[in-house]
């Protein structure tokens, strides 16, 4: 039983084993959501600081108001392929957030006619997954279980805002003592020495609250 058990885990992790996190530049990329409900509108506004989005449906989220996206009102299961296609050319990415499956496989297969990478939102595999995704001002950290667990991506999120302190505050304060290590400490070997004890040191978190000058000149004088 154990040996079945593994031989069908290892055929599910495989599905996912050609895919890799990247952080990608997408302002002015064109997004297009097949679905105008509330899955919809959370894809939609997942891309609409940075794409542009399009979004195909009979009818829309009330949410969809206060997004920046372009929405057009259509029928999708009426159209012919080529009505759809004229609407997905030259997406770089396709989502389809349809209640119907049957439907969403359609557009997936539309899409890929244009080369355009898909998304579906309701976990059916294709080459793109959004994570769950932590970000400040400084830091920007995407979490998947690759569909097996949304709600473990959701803790693990929630795990690294209530439990990893004040991020940006940190990401701030290594950078400014890299900048000034350099001028100072010529081995870079102990250069990360000293970052790796400024991260694993609580007084230097706790001394971000006094603003990230402070904090440098306490971690130069501990360290140095």
């Amino acid at each position: 039983m154990n040996q079945k058990v593994i031989r069908l885990n290892a055929c599910s992790i495989n599905l996912y084993s050609g895919m890799i996190p990247l952080m990608m530049d997408l302002r002015g990329a064109k997004v297009v959501i097949a679905g105008g409900g509330a899955v919809g509108a959370r894809k939609a506004r997942f891309f609409a600081h940075e794409a542009h989005v399009v979004v195909l449906s009979r009818s829309f989220h009330p949410d969809f108001a206060e997004i920046a996206a372009e929405t057009v009102e259509c029928d999708l299961s009426e159209m012919h392929d080529d009505e759809i296609l004229s609407h997905l050319r030259d997406s770089f990415l396709v989502i389809t957030a349809l209640e119907r499956a049957d439907m969403n496989q359609r557009i997936a297969s539309l899409a890929r006619r244009c080369g355009a990478h898909v998304n579906d939102a309701h976990g059916a595999l294709g080459d793109v997954i959004l994570p769950s995704v932590v970000c400040g001002e400084n830091y920007r950290i995407g979490i998947t279980t690759f569909g097996r667990s949304p709600a473990m991506a959701r803790h693990l999120r929630l795990c690294i805002e209530e439990h990893c302190g004040d991020i940006d505050g940190m990401v701030l304060l290594q950078e400014a003592l890299r900048e000034q290590l350099k001028e100072t400490v010529a081995d870079q070997r102990e250069r990360s020495r000293i970052l790796n004890a400024v991260l694993d040191d609580p007084a230097m978190w706790d001394a971000l609250s006094r603003g990230t000058a402070q904090a440098k000149e306490e971690a130069l004088r501990k360290y140095l």
